[in-house]
């Protein structure tokens, strides 16, 4: 028995094997909740399926999926990190349903967020006790349950597996022997490919952190490798950035404009929450609980008992991770001044999302707090008796919790996906509108509402006759065009559509642009008696380019990890 106690203490492969199993059992409530009646399930269940569907219909990158919003085609992919959708697209051909696909990802994240929150602070301590509470923690806390079982905010619960990862690459840079700091770029790239609002906040508290340690930054060393790992971040990320970046420079999309998705910091303030809603729900129908938890509370204020006896070479990282954790609370409610904060601080929509970067500063507090009290005490029966309870108390805190997501019905995402799968039309009303041309938008009840699956003459003479369309295809016939004649095609606007016209044994590619609907247009070079064009989807060169520049660099970064750790070890010889 003293054996296992002891293991269980000890033993890191212990250690991980108890993680993957509250891992699972914390996961169990996907097998009753449903993806529908989450507010964000819909969403991601229909990116799964618009990629098969462009996987089939469509050119790669599949940034464009086929058949949404009336057949018009629609980009979920673009604007939207593609980490949190290609992998659960692999794993649903081993479940045979995207929905099953979805839910044993969001399990997987939280059993690895749960394994790199372990590694970070047995970097930051040396001490596995700590790292096995703070993993633990960090995979229980409630507002974790509310992103996986009430929201399905797959980014943002995604992005809780990468966050450990970068501050133990930067805890290993400024206070560690600096062997490690390539953490950084594994876990930036990581949210760059997953939240793009988790990136941004992350970047902030490791701002604010870098400030609480100005002196050991401005180190020609630090600098170097901090440069390396942004090189690298970017590099890595293009498969994301460039495609966004090339399709915000052709037209406006609504995802971009703060005006429409209410990112501007007057929108943003009235998004705040009350401090008082940390203790008790405003009981809104399905709306977001914002408890902190009655354990959490207790084990964060303990530390006026146990901040004495906490070893001293980690007071400075106990005091810091207490003062991001306030500041990540207040952040969420209305004593936070987001009317005058920069725009780029605003793209989070609702402040209260950072209540998941309060959670991660506050884990490690109540970490030590448990550790130091516990380990103060002689018999180590007691300890080993109050770590029980301690663990019973998490238990059962953490049951209740989970209850509140049970659900009857629980073929409600087969039925859908089922349904979606065999009529894929879907209407731009029954879909997140946020990735539409800003044109678009405006006219989605007059225009849009009106228009047909046919191409448009807007200026000019022409005659449009045996049109054949299906998914990302369109071809038809013109007669008796006259030059600088506009034609409006059946497609949103985005970059990688290819037209090209045959006419007099010619072939010529016609150039794309975004009519004042929204519309993909092309303009008839010169009088056309008779021709044909064809319009296919191909994604462009850059978009293309932009996946072999991140897969030249993750090899390239993989090659650079191994040559610096050989390295390293090569000065370690040496210098012994």
């Amino acid at each position: 028995m003293k054996k296992l106690i002891e293991a269980i203490k000890t033993k890191r492969w212990v250690h991980y094997l108890i993680i993957v199993v509250v891992g699972i059992l914390v996961s169990l409530p996907f097998l009753w909740v449903q993806l529908q009646t989450c507010d964000d399930g819909k969403f991601h269940l229909l990116r799964l399926i618009g990629l098969d569907n462009a996987s089939e219909y469509g050119s790669f990158p599949f940034l464009v999926f086929p058949f949404f919003c009336k057949n018009w085609g629609y980009s979920m992919m673009t604007f939207y990190p593609p980490l949190v959708t290609y992998i659960p697209y692999v794993l649903s051909f081993i479940t045979g349903m995207f929905s099953d696909g979805l839910k044993i990802f969001a399990a997987l994240t939280t059993i690895l967020s749960g394994i790199f929150m372990y590694n970070f602070i047995n970097e930051v301590t040396k001490k596995k006790g700590i790292a096995f509470f703070s993993a633990i923690l960090y995979m229980i806390f409630p507002y974790r349950f509310e992103n996986l079982y009430n929201r399905f905010a797959i980014g943002e619960f995604t992005a809780f597996i990468f966050i450990p990862i970068v501050f133990q690459g930067l805890y290993n840079l400024l206070h560690g022997d600096k062997k490690r700091h390539f953490y950084i770029a594994i876990g930036a790239t990581g949210l760059l490919l997953t939240h793009t609002i988790s990136t941004v906040y992350t970047a902030f508290f490791c701002l604010l952190y870098v400030l609480f340690n100005i002196k050991l930054f401005f180190n020609k060393e630090v600098i170097k490798k901090c440069i390396i790992n942004v090189i690298f971040i970017l590099l890595m990320s293009a498969m994301f950035l460039i495609p966004m970046l090339e399709f915000s420079s052709q037209a406006d999309y609504s995802i971009l404009e703060s005006s429409i998705m209410k990112t501007e910091g007057g929108s943003v303030a009235t998004r705040t929450i009350a401090p008082w809603q940390f203790i008790k729900d405003k009981q809104e129908e399905n709306g977001v609980s914002f408890i902190f938890g009655i354990h959490f509370v207790v084990m964060v204020l303990i530390g006026i008992l146990a901040y004495r006896k906490i070893d001293k070479k980690f007071k400075d990282f106990y005091i810091i991770c207490w003062i991001l954790g306030i500041v990540g609370l207040i952040m969420c409610t209305y004593l936070f001044p987001w009317q005058i904060m920069p725009d780029f601080m605003c793209t989070l929509q609702y402040p209260w999302r950072l209540l998941g970067f309060a959670y991660f500063f506050f884990v490690p507090v109540c970490a030590l707090n448990i550790y130091y009290l516990v380990s103060s005490l002689r018999k180590e029966e007691i300890r080993n008796l109050l770590y029980s309870l301690i663990i019973l108390v998490l238990a059962v805190f953490t049951f209740f919790e989970l209850t509140k997501y049970k659900e009857n019905n629980t073929t409600q995402d087969y039925e859908y996906e089922n349904n979606i799968k065999a009529n894929p039309e879907i209407h731009y009303f029954s879909i997140n509108r946020d990735n539409l041309p800003v044109k678009a938008l405006a006219k989605q009840r007059t225009y849009l509402y009106v228009r047909t699956d046919n191409v448009y003459v807007l200026s000019g003479d022409a005659e449009i006759i045996n049109e054949n369309k299906y998914a990302l295809h369109i071809d038809f016939e013109i007669k008796d065009a006259t030059s600088g004649t506009e034609l409006e095609l059946p497609y949103f606007f985005y970059p990688g559509y290819t037209v090209v016209l045959e006419y007099q044994d010619k072939e010529v590619t016609l150039d794309t642009a975004e009519s004042d609907n929204g519309f993909l247009t092309v303009v008839i070079p010169e009088n056309v008696q008779e021709g044909k064009i064809t319009c296919d989807y191909t994604a462009t060169n850059l978009e293309r380019i932009s996946y072999v520049i991140s897969a030249v660099s993750v090899m390239g970064f993989v090659a650079y990890v191994i040559y610096f750790r050989k390295k390293c070890n090569k000065e370690e010889v040496h210098e012994k």
